[in-house]
């Protein structure tokens, strides 16, 4: 990999770099003067390389006067570092990453409402275009203490689908399954007919893994017609329902604990960090028979994206499945905040209307140069392409090293998406396709993205943080060790001690108060 981002590198420093053009409405520089701020970010593990060596750091610190000293915490312990941090009071001026309980800290974030309304365009233009965002941004106190990150496409609708080898398939004279014992059989055969040839019984039917959220398995819930989110609840009828007291749950931990004590399920799912999960992923030796993922170049080896494709969904045993949906508006909108700590707010505030004001530096932050994955076209379109990918490094890693990736300071890629504006690659034409055949499986009803009224907010992120300790011990348990009935019913008895009706009784309020 090292061996393979050196190539990358090279190639970036060899294309004659096209600097994006100054943004219409956008004042620049921000700043009079060189103005430093510290912006804690969430950093992504495919990553080859500090944010500060970055070319979009360093052209937007140029075009701004805005420098930024990064404090970069890897994805595996972003979590526990934010809560430390709020905890200690030894606040940075901002923080990006994948999401920051705003309702909790709301005493060391500071409001930004008229920093945006007086010198934001572009984000003024975000609330245009997408009318439902500013609500579901503010709080009771009719103020606004956080930002939207995140890739806003229609694409992104469904953030994970099932991608299965159709090579192996083909070799192995098997069909796409219509059932879960078929879905079976095809793991068994993936596991015992050495489907990559090389005469070891290495093969990882099932790749997914507890360190990659696109990758969990609580999608395999769906099968059995009811799902696990991070909420831990659903939408039926109108009605909140917490799903881990569910029987069609015990159902689906039962079918999961059989893939997983058969070998299926990819063995060391719950003990891996993320860089062991992408190192099977990109093996020499191809392993992965079916991969969870937003899409399967982002785990596998470059070289052998073409034999995938993705695997259609079917009805479980209960008669239906259901496939997690993306919350709408889409994105993390708790991604980008300012804290007390900041002496000059509206700066950062401006700095990332300037990071969102149009595709040229979107695209320098996201991708990285012109002309290294991304390019414009004689019609005016654009397109990424991956051309330039060397063998051993894949798009993903170069877009995360070059660029930023998907946890960047940006939103308003919904301006410039689209078959007018853009020439959609295989990789993204798969991903759209593989979108719009998921999300018939989706629940009709769903929770929305939004802040609730401050005080239950607050009350229900209590409640959580006990449900969430409880629940990630419990699957781990049942899905590693089995479940019985009597295992069962002591679960629900203590779902009860963790005030779960209050809980559902909670998300029925935001429910009804955002549908």
């Amino acid at each position: 990999m090292k061996k393979a981002m050196t190539l990358v590198l090279a190639l970036a420093l060899s294309i004659s770099l096209v600097l994006p053009a100054l943004a219409a409405d956008v004042e620049l520089p921000i700043t009079p003067e060189m103005e430093t701020f510290t912006i804690m970010i969430d950093k992504e593990d495919m990553s080859q390389n500090g944010w500060s060596e970055k070319e979009c750091v360093a052209f937007t610190e140029k075009q701004t006067n805005i420098h930024i000293e990064w404090i970069e915490v890897p994805h595996s312990g972003w979590k526990e570092r934010v809560n430390l941090t709020f905890a200690s009071g030894d606040l940075p001026d901002a923080i990006i990453g994948s999401g920051v309980d705003v309702v909790s800290n709301m005493d060391s974030l500071i409001a930004l409402n008229e920093y945006v309304d007086r010198s934001a365009p572009n984000i003024l233009q975000m609330f245009s275009d997408i009318p439902e965002m500013r609500g579901a941004l503010t709080l009771s106190d009719g103020q606004f203490y956080s930002l939207p990150i995140g890739d806003a496409d229609t694409k992104n609708e469904v953030n994970t689908e099932m991608w299965i080898n159709q090579s192996w398939m083909d070799k192995l004279g098997l069909n796409m399954p219509t059932n879960i014992d078929e879905f079976h059989d095809i793991l068994v055969a993936f596991r015992d007919q050495d489907p990559n040839g090389n005469g070891l019984k290495d093969e990882i039917p099932l790749l997914a893994s507890a360190s990659s959220g696109a990758a969990n398995i609580d999608r395999l819930f769906g099968f059995f017609g009811t799902l696990d989110t991070d909420e831990h609840v659903r939408v039926e009828n109108d009605q909140v329902i917490f799903t881990p007291a569910e029987n069609t749950y015990f159902q689906a931990l039962q079918w999961i604990h059989q893939l997983y004590s058969e070998g299926l399920i990819n063995q060391e799912y719950f003990t891996e960090d993320y860089q062991q999960f992408l190192a099977k992923g990109n093996a020499e030796t191809c392993i992965a028979g079916v991969a969870l993922e937003w899409y399967i170049d982002n785990i596998i080896l470059g070289s052998y994206v073409p034999d995938y494709t993705y695997m259609p969904l079917f009805d479980g045993p209960n008669g239906v499945t259901y496939w997690a949906r993306e919350k709408m508006p889409q994105g993390t909108l708790n991604g980008f905040v300012i804290t007390s700590a900041c002496k000059n707010p509206e700066a950062l505030v401006r700095w990332y209307d300037y990071i969102n004001s149009d595709l040229d530096i979107l695209n320098l932050w996201n991708y990285g140069p012109e002309n290294l994955i991304w390019r414009y076209l004689d019609d005016g379109r654009w397109e990424l392409f991956t051309d330039n990918v060397p063998e051993g490094s894949s798009s993903s890693q170069i877009r995360r090293t070059m660029g930023t990736g998907p946890r960047a300071p940006l939103y308003a890629y919904f301006r410039f998406r689209g078959p007018d504006v853009e020439k959609y690659a295989d990789r993204i034409t798969g991903k759209v396709e593989a979108n719009q055949s998921y999300l018939k499986f989706a629940p009709a009803q769903a929770i929305t993205s939004g802040f609730g009224l401050v005080d239950e907010e607050a009350e229900r992120n209590m409640l959580l943080v006990d449900i969430d300790n409880y629940l990630t011990q419990f699957k781990a348990n049942a899905i590693v060790n089995g479940i019985t009935e009597e295992a069962w019913q002591k679960h629900i008895q203590t779902l009860s001690t963790l005030q779960i009706d209050e809980y559902t009784a909670l998300w029925q309020s935001f429910y009804d108060a955002h549908k």
